[in-house]
């Protein structure tokens, strides 16, 4: 099971997980996030969706102390695979609201998964970005972070 706490940045912006309360808002700032980079997505089952990813992985809210109004988030999950020789986690999105862009909140948020990580001895953090063209500052800053390429990710669509 993954263990992680909350975390406060500054007098302004907390970081904690989700909570049920959260799940209207978040759904709005999901489809924000997704419409962004441009990629279809449907609220169908959403709660479900979540409660089910919750299980086995977590989402870390950025919250506006101020307005109570997520600010940000971030999901991870645990995996596990020999070439990392065992537990890792994997950062599956990453985002924040325009507004509170460029004000290191990114960063908190990664520092914030890394301790997660130190505390359940992922041996790594692994993440996949858009497409380089459409996002270069975000690959910039991953980079900026620490991360390194590692190849080439694809998938096949299932259901």
């Amino acid at each position: 099971m993954i263990q992680n706490d909350k975390f406060s940045i500054a007098s302004k912006i907390s970081l904690r997980t989700i909570q049920n309360s959260d799940l209207k808002q978040f759904e709005q700032l999901l489809l924000q996030f997704y419409n962004e980079i441009e990629h279809g997505f449907s609220t169908d089952n959403l709660e479900e969706i979540l409660h089910g990813f919750l299980e086995k992985g977590m989402i870390i809210l950025a919250i506006d102390d101020t307005t109570n109004k997520i600010a940000g988030f971030i999901s991870c999950i645990e995996s596990n695979a020999i070439y990392a020789r065992g537990n890792f986690g994997v950062i599956n999105e990453l985002y924040i609201i325009p507004e509170f862009r460029s004000q290191k909140l990114g960063q908190k948020l990664i520092d914030f998964i890394i301790e997660i990580a130190k505390k359940n001895n992922w041996s790594r953090l692994e993440l996949d970005t858009p497409e380089v063209e459409k996002s270069e500052k975000t690959i910039r800053f991953y980079k900026k972070e620490g991360f390194v390429p590692i190849g080439f990710r694809m998938k096949k669509t299932i259901v």
